[in-house]
């Protein structure tokens, strides 16, 4: 059996997955009543924010500015080794409600077992031509707005999450789903997050990476259609709280790439590691 029909079928799987996940929470909202409890959702909800038990849900929350540098290895053909991404981190968070750099979070039910959102986020741009000679005459890829749901929900030792997000804007026309366990671990006062998981990608959000049209098409870089992809992941995230006030934040990652991300004329490397450090202040 070919890789696209084994990822097409996981793939698939993986959304009935998603949706099954969705359907119990339903039928646990309905057999059993809500309960503000903050539920993790990212690293600056899980981690940096101190809990407020009793503050209003939507209202009672906290500000968090501060700043968050990461160092990517870049596998495209060409392009420098690893980007330097230094990002500014700032952020509303209440007990239901996210909205930050890092995207938007609205809790439509929760209780003390789990929790279901509704998600928006930003994907920024894979690649631009003028990153390297080899990528010149690519056609730009344009930044995408994308919208979708997630869902948590407490597993053994640690917290089972999903979430699946489509393209709003038709910059990729695709869809992705993740899959992803996390598990906590405190060492005095330092938190340690380890997760991992597998993220699936429809062919068009493949292609949206990794494809090269016919117009793109020259004489030492042929035309490619990648297939559906699955791309195993590892993480971890680490926090220390400097002040009640002031956290050190640090994250990271590797990624696997799939056969339908590497057959890619435009893709030199077998994987992606990030590395990153920020400083957030809570107010």
């Amino acid at each position: 059996m070919s890789f696209y029909r084994v990822s097409n079928l996981v793939g698939n799987g993986l959304i009935l997955l998603g949706t099954g996940l969705c359907a119990s929470a339903l039928l646990l909202f309905i057999s059993t009543s809500a309960n503000a409890q903050q539920g993790t959702r990212d690293i600056l909800r899980e981690e940096v924010n101190p809990k407020q038990d009793e503050a209003d849900p939507w209202l009672g929350g906290v500000w968090q500015f501060g700043a968050y540098g990461q160092v990517e290895s870049n596998p495209y053909r060409g392009a420098d080794s690893v980007d330097l991404d230094p990002l500014p981190l700032l952020a509303y968070d209440a007990d239901r409600l996210h909205i930050g750099t890092d995207g938007i979070s609205v809790t439509a039910w929760q209780n003390e077992f789990a929790s279901l959102d509704v998600l928006g986020a930003l994907r920024m741009e894979p690649f631009e031509n003028g990153d390297s000679d080899y990528l010149r005459g690519m056609n730009e890829r344009d930044m995408a707005y994308e919208a979708g749901i997630g869902f948590t929900s407490r597993l053994w030792r640690g917290e089972v999450g999903a979430y699946y997000l489509t393209d709003l804007n038709d910059a990729h026309d695709g869809h992705e789903l993740d899959l992803t366990y996390t598990i906590p671990m405190d060492l005095q006062n330092v938190t340690f997050d380890w997760g991992g998981g597998v993220r699936w990608q429809s062919d068009k959000l493949a292609n949206y990476h990794v494809g090269v049209s016919g117009s793109e098409v020259r004489s030492d870089r042929a035309a490619y259609d990648a297939d559906a992809a699955l791309i195993p992941h590892l993480d971890v995230s680490v926090t220390y709280p400097i002040t009640e006030s002031i956290v050190l934040l640090g994250t990271g990652g590797v990624e696997l790439l799939p056969d339908s991300y590497t057959d890619s004329p435009l893709i030199d490397d077998d994987y992606v590691y990030s590395i990153g450090l920020g400083l957030v202040y809570n107010f």
